[in-house]
């Protein structure tokens, strides 16, 4: 691992994106997204994921067009990205979302046509909760996960998000994979040549490992908690479906659906954020297990993670990543 400034990091990231022909407006919403990933302990979202792009573009070149509305009835709307970054179409959908929720009390905003990771689903929600907004959001991928008794790739790991706004900002933001493993993670376990958990993939025969290139390969991810996982990015695959992504895909870019559906409490209940603070800080204070000082609640520690690390000024990276990004830079 290599200890870089947090601005010295941004700058080589914006840099290799720009030297790809990325506009630095674009560069700079994509770097600030993986960025604040990494700096949250979200390594498989955070500076991998620019080196990533940067191999994406190669393979994809960059749009020659703007994302614009394919449908639009006032509190839903569905964006054509028109294969724009990933990120970049992210922010719009969001912003939308959470103009659209303000002004009808519920929204759904969707996406399709992007290329390169959308980030996670946590750097979206705190934005939601931010503006006193619940959100729900998910997105598809390509084939990368089996069904619990088969083999075969059937689903994307297609991660779910989740947030709680509360009246003192210690929100409730959840943020997770529907499958047993997050793909990004099988990204750095190759990164950084380290196995995977234990019963998180598959090989080409369907056998259980631990080696992340099995599951990069010919092998797939096994679905979060057996059926139950299946059942929810089942789910978002038929969402996805709806907004125009393609289902049982393995093309990296362009085929994926992505929504938020974003609710304004205040509506219903003007009060709500102050009761979340109080029922959450009551969870928060509730006795903690033998072997640990204080209870946590989802999105607790990346919270704490990318405090401290703004409050330090600088990061720790993995070695491979931080050269691939000078290069890219250079």
């Amino acid at each position: 691992m290599s200890d870089i400034k947090i601005d010295d990091l941004r700058d080589l990231c914006e840099r290799a994106l720009t030297k790809k022909g990325v506009s630095q407006e674009h560069a700079s919403i994509v770097v600030d997204h993986y960025l604040e990933n990494e700096l949250s302990g979200k390594t498989s979202h955070g500076m991998v994921r620019v080196v990533q792009v940067a191999g994406a573009i190669d393979d994809m070149a960059l749009p020659d067009q703007a994302p614009s509305v394919e449908s639009d009835t006032g509190n839903t709307l569905v964006i054509n990205g028109n294969m724009n970054l990933g990120p970049v179409v992210g922010k719009r959908v969001m912003e939308e979302s959470i103009k659209r929720a303000k002004e009808h009390g519920l929204s759904f905003v969707a996406t399709k046509k992007y290329f390169g990771n959308t980030g996670s689903m946590a750097y979206y929600m705190r934005r939601l909760a931010d503006q006193n907004l619940i959100g729900l959001m998910s997105c598809s991928s390509e084939c990368m996960v089996a069904a619990p008794s088969g083999k075969d790739r059937l689903l994307g790991t297609n991660p779910i998000g989740l947030c709680v706004p509360s009246e003192d900002g210690n929100h409730f933001i959840a943020d997770f994979a529907t499958s047993a493993i997050a793909f990004g993670k099988i990204l750095a376990g190759m990164d950084k040549g380290e196995p995977v958990p234990e019963g998180c993939i598959i090989d080409k025969d369907g056998n259980p490992s631990t080696n992340p290139k099995d599951a990069a390969k010919d092998g797939a991810i096994l679905p979060l908690a057996d059926y139950r996982g299946f059942a929810l990015g089942l789910f978002v695959e038929m969402i996805s479906m709806m907004v125009g992504g393609e289902v049982l895909h393995n093309q990296t870019y362009g085929k994926d659906g992505l929504f938020i559906i974003a609710i304004d409490p205040a509506k219903m209940r003007p009060d709500f954020v102050a009761n979340a603070k109080a029922v959450l800080q009551q969870m928060r204070s509730s006795a903690p297990a033998p072997g640990h000082n204080h209870v946590s609640l989802p999105g607790d520690r990346s919270l704490q993670k990318l405090n401290a690390s703004t409050e330090r000024g600088t990061i720790d990276v993995a070695d491979k990543t931080l050269a691939n990004i000078k290069e890219l830079a250079a």
